[in-house]
């Protein structure tokens, strides 16, 4: 039963009530039981108007929060979506839940694409290690770092880092390129 009906059907009994206490005093023998039944009736409808009332405030602050948590929700995606680095959320087997822009340019493959297909497809090496690694990862609650070596659709293989954080549920991806050593590159260039 929604808030509206059984608003109209409180208004209904307190109308009804009202017309049997008005015949109930216009009648000189209303015996006791009856003067007893009547306020016994008008404490329970009074308790159930307030219990309407509370039911409509409580409808109004859900609508409200509902509300709130859409807006938060667009903002997060907005977020998640602009960040540089490619971002993605997972479940324990790889299955890709959320993805953001730079991660859909990464693997070339459109978001609409990618949403429901496992992460694993794209690992190039030792698939089957990645797999538990990552169920690993979900239950550990730890973050970790792991090279990764990834075959975007149409595209060469690259070399990449994951940091990955399990949160008992699922995984948090960023992928990154690895951190060339500079100062070796330079030195190897200087000794050649």
């Amino acid at each position: 039963m929604t808030v509206e009906p059984l608003e109209l059907r409180l208004v209904s009994a307190l109308q009804r009530f009202q017309t049997l206490q008005r015949q109930a005093t216009t009648h000189r023998d209303t015996g006791p039981l009856l003067t007893r039944a009547l306020a016994e009736l008008n404490a329970a409808l009074e308790e159930l108007r307030v219990a309407a009332e509370r039911v409509a405030e409580l409808r109004r602050r859900n609508e409200q929060l509902q509300a709130e948590l859409r807006e938060r929700d667009v903002k997060y995606f907005e977020l998640f979506d602009e960040m540089p680095e490619p971002s993605l959320l997972t479940e324990p087997d790889t299955t890709i839940v959320e993805v953001n822009r730079a991660a859909v340019e990464l693997l070339n493959v459109s978001q609409r694409y990618l949403v429901g297909k496992p992460l694993s497809i794209f690992v190039c090496e030792d698939r089957a290690g990645f797999l538990a690694e990552s169920g690993r990862l979900v239950q550990s609650r730890q973050a970790a770092e792991l090279p990764l070596k990834l075959r975007p659709r149409e595209r060469a293989p690259l070399d990449l880092r994951a940091r990955v954080r399990g949160d008992g549920t699922r995984l948090r991806w960023i992928l990154q390129s690895p951190v060339a050593n500079v100062c070796g590159a330079n030195a190897s260039r200087r000794a050649s």
